[in-house]
């Protein structure tokens, strides 16, 4: 008798401590980490549970699937992209879910831009402040957290994309969403050294690639003149880096003068031999594959026309003569 009664109290302290520990998991908050979640028109609850636990939003989801089960409210979770931040209990995952209050606003990151042009549309458009989303950038260690390289800043990285965002992102999601999407579109690439250049070389080649050329189709024959140019141990001789290294001391030129480009600054290639210390841009996936698959070429040289387009030369006298007659 003694021994049934035991059992029987043992069991009651089990249900109750079991109980008392799902109910932990329901009303307790649990810190969330801030992350955007996709929910699809006619999602079950058991993998709504499973996407939330994996973004580390829940701790249990037998606990979440039981609970929305039990209540009635597998039917009624809405579709949609859900943003999830702070301290947040099981209860008040299940009322965002149950919500439908999905409120994104769409901006366009255009390709090209430098990390200072890329806060001023975010700032413009209300995502995000200025100052602190240029300070995060160039945040080495933060940086080198989200890119996995020992990078001073995220020039470059800050992928260029039309990007839907909620009201109340944080300018580090914001940052880490940009730079996810480049390593996203760029996963197929190979980096293995190509003609003497590294992922952060190719990249930093695919920015200035991506500021001089107007037209996609010009350039792999514009990669392969810098490239030409570094074997032989020619200076770049790039505009947009003098423009870069004149914006970074808040000028802003569309036209480089011949004064410009006595700059005293490590991204002045007219100055300096061989690449940049940075990235002077986010370039598009064409500026990078045109570096990693450049036209075979023998220019050292070439000038922009009045439309847009290049002439290309071999020597500097052809370059120079072609100038004289397009300039008579």
């Amino acid at each position: 008798m003694k021994r049934a009664r035991k059992i029987i109290i043992a069991v009651i302290i089990i249900i109750v401590i079991s109980v008392l520990y799902a109910t932990s998991l329901v009303v307790l908050p649990k810190k969330v980490e801030e992350v955007l979640i996709d929910i699809s028109k006619g999602e079950s609850a058991l993998s709504i549970a499973e996407k939330l636990y994996e973004k580390n939003v829940i701790r249990s989801i037998r606990v979440f699937y039981l609970y929305v089960k039990f209540n009635n409210m597998d039917k009624i979770l809405s579709f949609g992209k859900y943003h999830f931040s702070g301290n947040l209990s099981l209860l008040e995952v299940v009322d965002v879910l149950g919500s439908g209050k999905v409120v994104l606003r769409k901006v366009t990151i255009p390709e090209g831009l430098t990390i200072m042009k890329t806060a001023r549309v975010l700032s413009q458009y209300g995502f995000a402040e200025y100052d602190k989303f240029i300070t995060l950038c160039n945040d080495s260690l933060f940086a080198r957290r989200l890119t996995g390289f020992s990078v001073s800043s995220l020039e470059g990285f800050l992928y260029p994309e039309t990007y839907h965002f909620p009201y109340e992102v944080s300018e580090q999601y914001i940052i880490k969403t940009l730079v996810q999407e480049f390593f996203s579109q760029t996963q197929d690439f190979d980096f293995v050294p190509n003609r003497g250049l590294d992922f952060y070389e190719t990249l930093i080649l695919a920015s200035i690639v991506e500021r001089e050329a107007r037209f996609r189709d010009e350039q792999p024959t514009i990669a392969s003149v810098y490239l030409n140019r570094i074997k032989y141990n020619y200076k770049l001789q790039a505009d947009p880096t003098v423009a870069y290294a004149l914006e970074q001391q808040g000028k802003i030129r569309k036209k480089i003068y011949y004064r410009d480009l006595k700059i005293d600054s490590p991204y002045n290639t007219y100055k300096y031999f061989g690449l940049p210390p940075t990235p002077i841009c986010s370039p598009a996936i064409s500026s990078i594959q045109a570096v990693l698959e450049p036209a075979e070429t023998d220019f050292f040289f070439f000038f922009a026309k009045e439309s847009g387009r290049h002439e290309f030369n071999q020597t500097y006298q052809q370059h120079l003569d072609k100038q004289n007659i397009l300039n008579k």
